[in-house]
């Protein structure tokens, strides 16, 4: 074979082969481009996931209003009682022997209140005398006009609230003592305590009510003292006679 035939022939082989590899190189970005829209799609999985996610997490659950507007149902119901318990508490004057640790006062919607019942006026425990309530008025709140006289001095006490506001009513609490002896100036009152102890720091009533005890008991009467307790005051309000043992 002539040298122009040989170079003739490994020509033509060469562009034989170009074809070729154009086809393997088309093929590869064909591979390419179908890995990246796979990627592309599973990216879009992903992001479409977690959307999904943050809403079911954002979004309450279909059961929840439906506990909440049982709950709010029920409150008006646990309501009553309590303001009954009140009204109770309020008709027995707090005449209640109060444990240790009892708080001083406890709350009461002025309205519940009642004549003969028990409220801290101005900041003295007072016996309820008079109530008085007005008409509505522009703000929407009855006005309850309070007259009531402190039961350590006897003063009479005025004040005025609004009938839904909460006021302070006073925890009383009431004992009989045996009246065992008077000190030597006339002012204190030794008593026994049901316990048998001994309770030397009431003070003898004032006026009628303490000449009236002193002169009984110097008469040779065995007498019982009843001492009121509330808001860290005491005193002796009354007294009778003991009655005597039958042999």
């Amino acid at each position: 074979m002539s040298k122009n035939t040989q170079n003739k022939h490994d020509s033509e082989v060469v562009d034989a082969e170009v074809p070729q590899e154009e086809v393997v190189a088309t093929t590869e970005d064909v591979v390419a481009t179908t890995e990246d829209a796979v990627a592309t799609t599973e990216g879009a999985v992903s992001k479409s996931k977690e959307k999904q996610s943050k809403t079911a997490k954002a979004s309450p659950s279909k059961a929840s209003p439906s506990k909440g507007k049982a709950a709010k149902g029920k409150a008006p119901k646990d309501d009553a009682p309590a303001s009954n318990k009140n009204n109770d508490a309020q008709f027995d004057q707090e005449i209640e022997s109060a444990g240790s640790g009892a708080s001083l006062t406890f709350p009461m919607q002025c309205s519940a209140l009642r004549i003969n019942g028990h409220v801290v006026l101005n900041g003295r425990p007072c016996k309820i005398v008079a109530m008085t309530t007005s008409k509505t008025g522009k703000h929407g709140h009855a006005k309850v006009s309070l007259t009531g006289i402190d039961i350590f001095t006897g003063r009479k006490i005025e004040d005025m609230s609004p009938s839904t506001h909460n006021m302070d009513v006073p925890n009383i609490k009431r004992e009989e003592f045996t009246l065992l002896d008077v000190d030597n100036d006339g002012e204190f009152l030794s008593l026994v305590t049901p316990e048998g102890d001994t309770k030397d720091d009431v003070k003898v009533p004032e006026g009628d009510l303490g000449e009236k005890m002193l002169e009984d008991f110097n008469e040779g009467k065995d007498l019982l003292v009843t001492v009121i307790t509330s808001m860290d005051e005491e005193a002796a309000i009354s007294y009778k006679e003991a009655p005597k043992n039958k042999d």
